[in-house]
């Protein structure tokens, strides 16, 4: 999995809250504190499997996806390869495939590294060849943007909406709306 298929630039998208929906509507997981793109990547505080797989269906496992996931998702998947970068440490196939959600996806990256999740897409954004990420955190966002050379979007929610970020931050209301700027050829251009 690298680079893109078929014509389709490499898009590369997060899970939570911008496929999943945060519980309750409220999106506690966004990091308001940005950081510094010189810095060497913290490490990850890393739980055992076995007390990292439980934890992980307790926090993720009865959410929803978003409002219009599947649409936007088959919308986007017709004009970009899509890989799902998420910063979690186990494999969320299962609720892609109970949610119809899976078929969208070439393929699925959970953090098996030891930096935190910003530092780890970067890494992975590089590594896959993306030439776009779409995320919710404005620290990811922002490193992204800073680091990557990837065109950055950044899914809205109250938590990032007044973020000072850098200019090749793109925001996007949701994931339909990303699509009709993917649709209407004003994404990144193929490689």
């Amino acid at each position: 999995m690298t680079g893109a298929t078929e014509g389709r630039p490499l898009m590369t998208v997060d899970l939570d809250g911008v496929v999943c929906a945060p519980l309750f509507g409220v999106n506690l997981g966004i990091h308001r504190e940005l950081l510094d793109p010189e810095a060497p990547a913290p490490a990850a505080r890393v739980w055992p499997r076995w007390i990292g797989d439980p934890l992980d269906h307790l926090r993720f496992d009865l959410r929803r996806p978003v409002e219009g996931a599947a649409e936007a998702l088959g919308r986007l998947a017709a004009v970009r390869e899509l890989v799902l970068l998420t910063g979690r440490r186990s494999s969320p196939a299962g609720w892609l495939r109970r949610h119809g959600l899976d078929g969208y996806f070439s393929g699925i990256v959970i953090n098996e590294g030891g930096w935190k999740s910003p530092h780890y897409k970067l890494e992975q954004v590089g590594r896959l060849g993306a030439t776009e990420h779409v995320d919710d955190d404005g620290r990811t966002a922002q490193l992204l943007a800073q680091r990557s050379g990837a065109t950055v979007y950044l899914r809205d929610w109250p938590r990032n909406r007044d973020l000072a970020l850098d200019a090749g931050v793109i925001r996007v209301a949701d994931l339909g709306e990303l699509a009709a700027l993917m649709e209407r050829g004003e994404g990144s251009p193929a490689p």
